[in-house]
């Protein structure tokens, strides 16, 4: 074998290495089973909504997609358990309002996503109303803000969550009233309190309300842009002169800041699949979520912009960080 057949040989064996290696490296995602990392408990709206979500996906990904309880540190342990995971796109984050709000409650968040992690897609809004207590003399927020307005800090809200509490900041600097707020472990506690007259007003998901809607409580008004359908006569505190406040908690996945673009398109489609697909939207529907499907950036962009409204809103409430 002369000089110059074995150079052809050699350069034959490179390319045959090259194109292997090219080969590895743009394997079709997803290689293995995909995570759906809830921050909270079995039983919770993330978890509900990855559930649904995940028997879709499976399909469409070709791979198991499943679901892992991961909570703790109000939402932290879940997060940063998917910000140190390997960025290819098999470990998911079902995120929302604890990232969100991190910036405005927080002097060192555990995680700003806005440095370790990427948008993949919004999936749903958790619709919210404002509720009172059934022996409440206003019917609706716009009476409550002329009640505080002959007598300014006579209304009091029952306070359940970190995000509701920059929500009623906001009520009260939007309606210009100076409704007192009492924070409250859980909505179990806030509710016997209300049911016995302690306290006056709710911030709840339409979901947990449900059963309670004019038996214990009554609707003053709903978040977010438009009137929910199970209750249609209710109005949104846009319609009654609050301009701009459409505030209301969603839910959307998110992966590691690193993750190649390809894999985020394709997690995107799977979700914007599920989303699209009757049966997933009827179940998400039936349990009052509202269906936001989005692209990467949108989502990425309106959880940066909720972000920094809800930083302006700690700083001006003189909220201090934990």
């Amino acid at each position: 074998m002369n000089i110059r057949t074995l150079m052809a040989a050699a350069a034959a064996f490179a390319f045959s290495l090259t194109n292997t290696a090219h080969a590895a490296t743009a394997s079709p995602f997803p290689q293995q089973p995909v995570k759906l990392v809830v921050v909270y408990q079995a039983g919770g709206a993330n978890d509900i909504v990855a559930r649904v979500l995940a028997e879709h996906m499976t399909t469409t990904l070709g791979k198991p997609v499943m679901v892992v309880n991961k909570p703790g540190a109000a939402g932290a342990i879940g997060a940063q358990f998917v910000v140190n995971s390997v960025a290819d796109g098999h470990t998911v984050l079902m995120g929302g309002a604890p990232l969100v709000v991190a910036r405005a409650l927080y002097k060192d968040p555990a995680v700003d996503f806005r440095d370790s992690l990427a948008a993949v897609g919004k999936a749903v809004t958790l619709n919210l109303a404002l509720v009172a207590r059934k022996a409440f003399p206003a019917d609706s927020f716009k009476q409550v803000i002329e009640m505080e307005r002959k007598q300014p800090g006579n209304v009091t809200m029952a306070i359940t969550a970190s995000t509701y509490e920059l929500y009623f900041e906001r009520l009260n600097t939007l309606a210009g009233t100076d409704m007192l707020k009492i924070r409250y472990s859980g909505v179990p506690s806030a509710m016997q309190d209300l049911n016995g007259d302690r306290v006056d007003l709710l911030i709840d998901t339409v979901a947990a309300q449900q059963p309670f809607l004019g038996t214990s409580t009554k609707p003053l008004a709903v978040f977010g842009a438009q009137r929910q359908p199970s209750m249609p006569e209710v109005p949104t505190l846009r319609e009654i002169g609050l301009k701009g406040f459409d505030d209301q908690p969603y839910i959307g996945m998110l992966v590691p800041k690193a993750t190649p673009a390809a894999t985020i398109q394709t997690l995107n489609a799977s979700l914007n699949a599920a989303l699209s697909d009757p049966g997933v939207k009827n179940r998400l529907e039936a349990l009052y979520f509202t269906v936001t499907p989005s692209t990467p950036d949108a989502f990425y962009k309106e959880m940066e912009s909720d972000s920094a409204k809800l930083l302006k809103v700690a700083e001006q409430a003189k909220i201090e960080k934990q």
